[in-house]
């Protein structure tokens, strides 16, 4: 008789979570690949919207809010008024501090940190520069020492290379080694779950033709 009890009370853990779990895959199928869809400004802010609505609902799930808060960011690059552009970095930031709170040593998260900090940094060069330069560049580090076969990785560090003078060890010839190393982990990184970052490779693609 205990036997049967146990199953029941086992059945009566298991499916609550396995509902929830379609309930989570449901939400985010279609956010994902709409995310994979040529965008406009407005449509991908929208999206962004619909990946921190997921976060709240799914505050155990570190990839919505992942998502949310590298559309935020990418945005607040493009952003020209000052106003909206902070306003989409203090929603990214929300968004990152829950990646960061859930899964503090994924590499993926320490990218966006270092994406998150750079967005800081262009709101005013010359003053939030020196202030976040060595964030940005300690996020880096520390996403490529976590994984070292992540190629987002490997292009935000040739990002952050290129963009350094030439008289600190910068510019484009010193940043081609990283960006042909993100190339060749494109060629090989892979992740099962469907809902994996995997933005970047046209990035780098963009950055070593100019290179030519």
């Amino acid at each position: 008789m205990k036997k049967p009890l146990l199953f029941v009370g086992l059945l009566l853990l298991v499916l609550p979570l396995m509902s929830q779990s379609r309930k989570y895959i449901k939400a985010m199928k279609p956010a994902v690949e709409t995310m994979h869809s040529a965008l406009d400004a407005a449509n991908e802010l929208e999206l962004a919207g619909i990946f921190e609505e997921i976060s709240g609902t799914y505050p155990d799930q570190w990839l919505p809010a992942y998502h949310a808060g590298r559309i935020l960011t990418v945005n607040s690059f493009v952003e020209t008024d000052m106003k909206k552009k902070e306003a989409l970095l203090e929603r990214a930031k929300k968004s990152l501090d829950m990646a960061l709170e859930l899964v503090p040593d994924e590499s993926e998260v320490q990218v966006l940190n270092a994406l998150y900090y750079i967005g800081l940094m262009s709101t005013d060069p010359e003053t939030m520069g020196p202030a976040y330069y060595q964030d940005a560049l300690d996020a880096i580090e520390k996403s490529k020492n976590l994984n070292p076969g992540n190629p987002r990785a490997w292009y935000m560090d040739g990002m952050m290379t290129m963009n350094m003078p030439e008289f600190l060890g910068g510019g484009p010839e010193a940043a081609k080694p990283a960006f042909q190393e993100a190339m060749n982990k494109f060629g090989t990184f892979r992740n099962e779950d469907p809902f994996w970052p995997d933005w970047g490779k046209d990035l780098v693609q963009t950055e070593l033709e100019r290179m030519k």
